[in-house]
This record gives C-alpha cells, structure tokens and sequence, in this order.
C-alpha cells in the first residue's frame, strides 16, 4: 500500500460513497484510458478499501492461485489480483462523496445503490473492459458462471470484444431524455410495456398473483402441515410459458437470460401508466452462477408439477410464496413488509387485487427505460431507481434502495392470519 492510498482512504467518515479501481494506458490523453477494474459503493469507504486491499494482497502471487474444485474458488479478489499482476499500470483507487454528484450518468440524481449499478452496466457494455472488469454483482449470472470455470486465464488484458448481452446496446444512443423526469421515464416504460400488453395485445393481462374469492381472500393450499398461499392458474401458466423461452430439458436456452417481473396495484378501473403502481420488481436468471441452469428454473425446464422455487415465486421456504406464506400464518416474518402491505390483519385477504407482470426478458423486444436495450441484470436496477423516485411510499423492495427509503425505515407490524 502507497503513503498515498492510505492517506487517501482515511479522513473520510462515514457517508455515502461510490468507488472505482482502476488501470491507466499510458499515455492518458482522455477518458477512454481508464480502464475499470471494480465499481463499488459503501458507507464505511476507509475500512471497504483496506478490506480490498488485504484480500488482493492475499491473493497474490497469482501464480499460486489453485483450483479447489468448488463453485467461487476463482473470486472477485483473486480476479483484481491477476488484473494487477497481468498489467504495467499500477492499480489506482478513486473515491467520491454521491452527494457532490448533482447527476448521475444518464443525466438525473442518483443515490449510490443506483449509481453503482449503472456504472457497472455502462462498463460491462464496454469492449475495453470485457475481460478485466471483475464486479459479479449487476452482470449477467453467465459471466460469473463462465469466470469460475475458466480462473484466472479469464483475464485477458488485450481482449476487446463485446460481451454477448450488450452487443446491441452498443450500436444504440440514449435517446433525449433530459427534458424529464425520472417519473415520466417510469411512465413511458409502464406504457410501453405493461399497458401495452394489457390494452393493445392479445394477452391475458392484467393476472392476479393469487387466486381469491370475490372478496380478495386467497385460497390456500396444503404443503406438508403447512398452509400455503395459492397462486392463480393464469399466472401459473404464465410462469412456466416465459421459463419456457428460457430453458428447456438440457440447460438454458440461447433466447432470453431470465424473467423481469413486477407486482403491482391498479389505483383506477381503467389504468392508464399514472395508475399502475408498482409494489415489488425482481428477475429470476436462467443461468445459476455455481451451476448453468439455475435452481429456480429446473421444475420448468424438467416440466416437473413441483413449485417449490418455480422462477423465485415458488412455495418454498426460500421464494417469494413461500416466505409470504410463512409470514402471513406465523411461521416466520421474512415477508412481514409485503403482508403488511398486500393482506388485511390477521386474515388472508387482498387489501387490494394484486397482479403479476412477468416476462422473458428480450432487450429486442421490450426498451430499456433510458432508451437502449438494457440487459436483464441491468435493467432492474435501472426500473427499481425509477420506481424509488415515483412511488417511494409503495416500493416494497429493501437491498436496492437507500437505508433511509420508507420500506428500510417504517415499522411493519402482522397479525399473523388462521388459515380456513
């Protein structure tokens, strides 16, 4: 460690931090020789960069790296340490306080969560970086899956093809978004997509999520000597036809990389964009990072009857219906925002229909929200930073949001229901 590095990460407290390691080509004459090793963000930026800077030191020499022959035994860390030990440029840090950026790069504030995950889309679109880029969070599960097979021959400092998702991004501007706002952004996404499958093509949207009775109860199921919340046929159709785009009997498919889902409310009969009000947004991958095809797509690509995990809305302790279960009949309370939100006390009934949006994500097909075609990875990020700022009050999503977001900071409380 450099005097320089480590004056340099002390004399910041706490706050709210986006980082960079980085490479330089010399000789610097712009922006393009900076070369990005590792985006990240924290609160405790001091500690972060010691932290980082003890395990790639441990990682190397590189030469001694070895192959345990478990899943992760190439890591972040011992990608950064192959970076440095492969390159003529020293290894830079770059450190800045989000709130003395006034936009983020698409031109809107930002908070670091969101602006991490933008940073590492923009650079896993990039050629230069390809192979040296070693964030595993926000990309593509393929990448990492592919990384851990390969090690560390997977660096390659000279390689500047395009990674295989953002082949078309590259060929396609931003459109002028900065006349708006990041609600309108949410609004013109909405419209291009959910009401557009709701009013303007021959699907069967809106699909409730459950499926209830005419006074929003929901049926319920036996799973073991467990009661679990029943699903609606049609969103369960749903599932398994999307999963289908993605997997089939022998892995995953060479069409989309997973699922984009929203669970969301209508605040008017007829809906227009205004009026869908977005509770929750995820993805379920196709690819599994430890194995090709992912534990939450075998039931479909095996075309087994079992929905344990069924693309992250599973009955399983682990899912989405699973955990929501358990929390809504008192077995345990990881879901305790969303049974606050979605069932009246003590019972298991809707406060409000709740209805289910969920695609094979095809950047072809559907737009990303600031006008290119954002991978799968990518754009949830992006539609959770838009959703953040449109209908805070109603996001039920916590690790993608600020601490100080409602969902981090109100106080849920459930009384759990007796199930009929």
């Amino acid at each position: 460690m450099t005097d320089e590095y480590n004056s340099y990460r002390l004399g910041r407290g706490s706050g709210d931090y986006l980082y960079l390691l980085y490479l330089l080509d010399e000789p610097v004459e712009g922006p393009s020789d900076i070369i990005p090793v590792y985006v990240g963000e924290t609160t405790d930026v001091a500690s972060r960069l010691m932290d980082h800077f003890r395990r790639v030191r441990d990682a190397l020499p590189i030469s001694e790296w070895e192959d345990d022959g478990s899943w992760g035994s190439f890591g972040k860390y011992d990608h950064i340490a192959t970076v440095y030990d492969r390159s003529a440029s020293p290894l830079y840090a770059w450190v800045v306080d989000v709130e003395d950026i006034e936009t983020g790069p698409y031109g809107y504030s930002t908070y670091r969560q969101e602006l991490e995950a933008k940073l590492v889309g923009l650079v896993h679109s990039s050629t230069q970086a390809n192979r040296i880029f070693a964030n595993r969070d926000f990309v593509p599960n393929r990448v990492p899956h592919e990384m851990g097979k390969v090690g560390p021959e997977w660096v390659d400092l000279d390689n500047e093809s395009p990674n295989e998702e953002a082949h078309v991004a590259l060929n396609s501007a931003v459109r002028d978004t900065y006349e708006k706002t990041k609600a309108d952004l949410w609004h013109d996404w909405v419209e291009q997509t959910i009401c557009r499958d709701i009013y303007e093509s021959d699907e069967a949207d809106p699909i409730p999520l459950f499926e209830t009775d005419e006074d929003l109860v929901v049926e319920c199921k036996e799973l073991g000597s467990s009661k679990v919340l029943k699903r609606s046929e049609q969103i369960d159709e749903r599932i398994r036809r999307e999963g289908n785009r993605c997997v089939h009997e022998n892995g995953v498919t060479d069409g989309p990389n997973g699922l984009l889902y929203v669970m969301y409310q209508f605040a008017s009969e007829e809906p227009g964009p205004e009026d869908i009000i977005p509770r929750y947004i995820g993805k379920g991958e196709a690819y599994g990072k430890k194995n090709e095809l992912s534990a939450n797509f075998e039931e479909i690509a095996k075309d087994r009857d079992g929905t344990r995990s069924f693309a992250r809305w599973g009955d399983g302790s682990y899912w989405h219906v699973g955990e929501l279960s358990e929390t809504v009949f008192g077995e345990d309370s990881k879901k305790l925002s969303w049974a606050s939100e979605l069932f009246e006390q003590g019972t298991h009934q809707l406060k409000e229909q709740t209805y289910l949006w969920i695609r094979a994500w095809d950047p072809i097909e559907y737009p990303g929200p600031y006008g290119y075609p954002a991978y799968l990875a990518e754009v949830e990020a992006l539609l959770i930073g838009l959703v953040y700022e449109t209908y805070p009050e109603q996001l039920l999503n916590h690790k993608e949001v600020p601490d100080e977001a409602p969902s981090n900071q109100r106080e849920y409380e459930f009384r759990p229901a007796q199930p009929k």
